[in-house]
């Protein structure tokens, strides 16, 4: 679910437009998994600062498509499996939260 203060970003056509076009784009393929993917991450973290900025929220190189799981272990580490503060790295290794994901 999408903090408050990005509730008005996420509702907004761009950002729709911009994400149907990363899922056509990366053909509904898990960028991690290769499973179907069904959400988009921006590889570069949205935060309150930054999200007015279009070269982070809305560029797409900064974007690459996941399925649901593999969003959750890279945003949230929401496996129930590592203690607060820490997450799982696109290769399940348990990292520091604020540790940007690997690019691959």
């Amino acid at each position: 679910m999408a903090k408050e203060w990005a509730r008005q970003f996420y509702n907004s056509r761009a950002w729709k437009d911009m994400r149907r076009y990363i899922l056509k784009r990366d053909h509904y393929t898990c960028a991690h998994c290769q499973g179907r993917a069904a959400e988009i991450h921006h590889i570069k973290e949205l935060t309150p600062d930054n999200i007015n900025d279009i070269n982070i929220s809305l560029n797409p190189d900064n974007l690459i498509s996941l399925c649901r799981d593999c969003h959750a272990k890279i945003t949230k580490g929401s496996t129930g499996d590592v203690r607060e503060g820490f997450v799982f790295d696109e290769n399940g290794n348990v990292v520091p939260a604020n540790t940007p994901p690997a690019l691959t």
